[in-house]
């Protein structure tokens, strides 16, 4: 999927571009947060993809030596931290786009690991209902920034709104596709559908 962000005058600017970062980063709020967990995601899926050099290369960017999990840190340092990677990592091969995708999805797995991950975990494997009925808190945990609402359109699909994203949405689809899997929901589908640059909608379907 090829997303481009614009800038309110007619232009746009390519995802990853440096445009669209520093259009990101004003737009955060000192009282928008997340949970060092989930920067540590996005570490834990660099080092995957390009070992420790990039880990490094990423917490120059956000002039930190590491991130503690529960910790509430600036969404700015999520922001610095997973564009750095996504960039530092994507060639011809795989794009920016998928690097943040995978990002996204060992974050969540990450979450899952994790004791609060774990906990809601219990209530709700091989359960997909039960799983999109969460993914409200499981956003409240992640971050202070935005809203994530549900809307059940069928048995097996659901419409899942989520307000005042900072990282693209293929970064979302990632940590979606994650989620089930780590709960044991085969046969995911998700289809991104853009609102404007911060808020989108995902288009959930399985079974």
């Amino acid at each position: 999927m090829n997303h481009s962000t614009g800038d309110g005058a007619g232009g746009s600017w390519p995802i990853g571009s440096e445009e669209d970062l520093q259009q990101r980063l004003a737009l955060v709020t000192p009282e928008d947060t997340t949970r060092g967990l989930f920067i540590n995601g996005v570490l834990e899926a660099v080092r995957q993809l390009g070992g420790e050099p990039a880990v490094q290369h990423c917490l120059a960017q956000s002039q930190e030596k590491r991130f503690m999990d529960l910790f509430n840190y600036p969404f700015a340092k999520l922001i610095r931290v997973s564009y750095a990677g996504a960039r530092h990592l994507s060639d011809e091969s795989r794009s920016f786009d998928e690097v943040m995708r995978q990002m996204g999805y060992v974050s969540a797995k990450s979450f899952a690991a994790s004791r609060m991950g774990a906990l809601m975990l219990r209530t709700i494997f091989s359960a997909p209902r039960r799983l999109v009925d969460t993914l409200p808190v499981s956003h409240r945990m992640n971050t202070s920034s935005g809203e994530c609402t549900v809307q059940w359109t069928g048995v097996n699909s659901a419409v899942v709104r989520i307000t005042r994203q900072f990282l693209p949405p293929s970064y979302t689809e990632g940590s979606l596709q994650g989620s089930f899997e780590a709960a044991r929901v085969q046969g995911l589908t998700v289809r991104i559908h853009s609102i404007s640059l911060l808020d989108n909608e995902y288009e959930l379907s399985w079974g």
